[in-house]
């Protein structure tokens, strides 16, 4: 939460990160934490997760607002809520490269992006 409120304040003017949105991905571990932080920080996350178990585990602790298995479901339901500056967090069951894939080609830019994914252990990531 705290690195999110000095990001806004950073690049933003101010803590609040109503109506931008931030895309990461990864909901295990650290990660898990990104999708509340983020509407904490009164913003819109959009999360890519691999594994459905790691997103449902974020639903059932409420750290993840919904989980859709269609990147442009996830896309639209993140636009609307950045659109409605609406603190919202969406998890896509997706790789982060299928996501930003997507959001390249739509040309739709986050204001901030960030990455949770393990990158310390290379054979179970």
């Amino acid at each position: 939460y705290e690195t999110f409120v000095a990001a806004g304040k950073k690049h933003y003017g101010s803590g609040d990160l109503r109506g931008r949105l931030v895309v990461t991905a990864g909901l295990g571990g650290m990660g898990g934490a990104q999708p509340l932080a983020v509407t904490m920080a009164g913003g819109v996350c959009l999360a890519a997760e691999v594994d459905p178990a790691r997103a449902e585990k974020r639903i059932q602790t409420r750290y993840l607002d919904v989980v859709t298995s269609s990147i442009d479901e996830g896309i639209r339901l993140a636009l609307a809520a950045k659109e409605a500056r609406t603190p919202r967090s969406i998890g896509v069951i997706a790789n982060a490269t299928e996501l930003l894939d997507v959001l390249i080609r739509d040309r739709i830019v986050p204001d901030l992006l960030t990455d949770q994914t393990s990158a310390h252990d290379e054979l179970m990531g």
